[in-house]
């Protein structure tokens, strides 16, 4: 049943259509992609050089902001001494947690 903006009830109806549409875009991608290469043969050499530039880009400002949160994190400082645990059968009354923001 098609109600009055012309959209179906059917429930898969919108995803069968976007997924024909997407399947057909695809391939005709795909296909053009094919004649490109065979009319130019160094298209292919430049798409994976493309490939490996924006990968080597992405890694390289990756590893900088890395290297730059090195400054702001403070480094984990291990206890030698054995924490004491006392055993109370009391329970406690309140509860205070401490939240530390480190801000630069």
């Amino acid at each position: 049943m098609i109600n009055y903006w012309g959209h179906s009830d059917d429930m898969f109806d919108q995803g069968y259509k976007a997924l024909r549409k997407g399947i057909l875009a695809f391939g005709t991608f795909l296909t053009v992609l094919g004649a490109l290469i065979f009319m130019f043969p160094k298209l292919i050499a430049f798409i994976i050089a493309s490939f490996i530039l924006f990968a080597g880009l992405s890694v390289l400002v990756l590893g900088y902001r890395f290297w730059k949160l090195q400054n702001q994190v403070r480094p984990f400082e291990w206890e030698d001494e054995p924490v004491d645990v006392e055993f109370t059968t009391e329970t406690p009354r309140q509860q205070r947690k401490t939240i530390t923001f480190i801000l630069k």
